[in-house]
Formats: structure tokens, C-alpha cells, sequence
């Protein structure tokens, strides 16, 4: 009797080790996650509360029975901003547009040019950090 609850002990004492050392290694690789998740909210945050754009102008000029209209924008935020990942919405719709340069530095200038038609347009420009810039563009 005396052996067998030496054994029974020692397997218990075995899987209870397993156990916890499965738990804790779980508990670590979700702490790891958690923090990273924060780590890149932090930073997008940081990105947004940063980005700042200022349209200077707008020009327009008939394309056949449509108008090409360009806008002179400013990064006057402190973070680069991606025109590659950048849309443009008029009126509500994602519109085809063109930039200068792939890279909007802080406090540099750049052209945006896209198709539309005559009358009122809302413009509405995404960028990358999530920052929104709207302009109302008038062709008569």
C-alpha cells in the first residue's frame, strides 16, 4: 500500500507540472500578443493624432464633356503620409486619381487630379493614418 501511494503521488505531481507548464506558456504567448496589439494601436493612434492636411487650392479644366479637377495639398502634420494607400471619394463614390509622388512628407506639397462632372462635389481624401480631409468643389 505504502508503494502505490508513492506512485499515485508521483503521477499527480508529474501531470500537475505538465499542466502548469501548458497553462503558463499559454499565458505568455497572450501576454505577447496583448502587448504587441497595444504596441501598434499605440503607434496608429500616434499616426492619426498627427496627420494634418491642408488643401491650399483647387483648379479645374473641361476634359471633353467632364472637367479635370487638381488639388493643391499640404502635409502640415508631422507624419508621412502614403498616397498609395490613399482613396478618393467624391460625392460619396471612390474615384481614380493621380499624385505626384508616392510619399507626402511633412510640410510638403503634392497634386491631386481626378475626373468628374459639372455641378457641386463633396471630395472626401482617406489617407493612409486614417486621417480625413473634405473640400467642397465647385464647377459651374
Amino acid at each position: 500500500m505504502g508503494f502505490s501511494y508513492v506512485v499515485a503521488v508521483a503521477i499527480l505531481l508529474s501531470s500537475s507540472l505538465i499542466f502548469f507548464g501548458i497553462i503558463y506558456s499559454d499565458y505568455v504567448h497572450t501576454e505577447t500578443q496583448i502587448n504587441d496589439a497595444q504596441h501598434k494601436a499605440y503607434l496608429q493612434n500616434y499616426d492619426y493624432m498627427n496627420s494634418k492636411v491642408s488643401i491650399d487650392n483647387y483648379s479645374y479644366a473641361a476634359s471633353g464633356s467632364n472637367f479635370t479637377v487638381t488639388l493643391n495639398v499640404t502635409n502640415t502634420g508631422s507624419v508621412t503620409l502614403n498616397m498609395n494607400h490613399t482613396n478618393v471619394l467624391v460625392n460619396g463614390s471612390l474615384v481614380n486619381f493621380t499624385y505626384g509622388s508616392q510619399y507626402l512628407f511633412p510640410l510638403g506639397n503634392d497634386t491631386i487630379t481626378f475626373i468628374t462632372g459639372a455641378g457641386t462635389h463633396n471630395v472626401e481624401m482617406v489617407f493612409n493614418t486614417g486621417y480625413e480631409k473634405f473640400e467642397k468643389v465647385v464647377i459651374p
